[in-house]
């Protein structure tokens, strides 16, 4: 997600030329805490450095509750300073932040794993909150963009797809071209990514109803990645699925994963001392 943001770092120039900020509109927070939208813009790399150390920290379990809440800060001012270069998935990473402040997700895969909350404490129940509103919020975006999709009346007649492809900011193959011509795909496509939107909010809480609709998702988001060119959306969206899966049903999958890897090994080792 924070490719579009190492983008303007690499890209000053683009981010700072006049014409170009014409087009920002004066934001109203700014103008009640004191700040000159003109500081953002000249000290754009300094406040992306400090997006990417944070990004660091954050991965690696690093002052806790306090790294997410600048870096929420951080991606906040950015998106309030360059409101033009925001998509969806823009949108649903600063209350993914947001929601990550108070969660407690420290206790694997980082350098100081935390020790499991009592299930009667106060912070277990603002954990629980915090991944519930997450997978709410998500289950949100998909039955909202679903209703949308059937008012529209390229998506209710089944031809969505055939207009997306054929438009040239979102050609991200050759194979674009063949696929809008073919009227099978078109339709399948549209009609499946509806009924997939309209499902996703209830099998997503179904203990193996959920499997379905997520891999069905990431087909989905991997083809849109492809042959739409729309990158830090698709990869956000499908990254959040891992909040409907539980601890022990994650340590399930790695015993599982753990076993395959050993039976190849023996398989490998048996043919090479055969």
């Amino acid at each position: 997600m924070f490719k579009k943001y190492l983008q303007l770092f690499f890209n000053k120039d683009l981010i700072t030329d006049a014409t170009f900020l014409k087009a920002a509109p004066v934001n109203q927070i700014f103008q009640l805490f004191g700040i000159h939208q003109s500081t953002i813009f000249q000290n754009i790399n300094i406040i992306l450095s400090v997006i990417l150390l944070l990004s660091i920290l954050f991965a690696f379990g690093i002052f806790r509750y306090i790294t997410p809440l600048l870096l929420y800060i951080s991606v906040e001012i950015v998106q309030r300073a360059y409101p033009f270069i925001l998509n969806g998935g823009d949108n649903l990473l600063k209350f993914l932040l947001l929601y990550m402040i108070f969660t407690d997700c420290y206790r694997y895969f980082t350098l100081n794993n935390s020790t499991e909350q009592k299930k009667d404490s106060i912070s277990y129940f603002v954990n629980q909150i915090s991944v519930l509103s997450i997978k709410i919020h998500l289950s949100l975006i998909y039955f909202v963009s679903a209703i949308f999709k059937f008012n529209a009346k390229v998506w209710f007649s089944g031809v969505a797809t055939y207009y997306t492809l054929q438009l040239e900011r979102f050609k991200g193959t050759e194979m674009n071209n063949i696929l809008a011509k073919n009227g099978i795909f078109v339709t399948l496509s549209t009609y499946i990514t509806l009924i997939w939107e309209l499902a996703f909010p209830f099998l997503a809480w179904h203990k193996t109803g959920k499997y379905v609709v997520f891999a069905l998702g990431i087909l989905i988001h991997l083809g849109i990645y492809i042959f739409m060119m729309i990158h830090d959306f698709e990869i956000l969206f499908m990254m959040c699925y891992g909040f409907f899966i539980s601890d022990e049903e994650w340590k399930k999958a790695g015993v599982y994963f753990q076993k395959i890897a050993l039976l190849f090994k023996r398989k490998i080792f048996s043919k090479e001392y055969a």
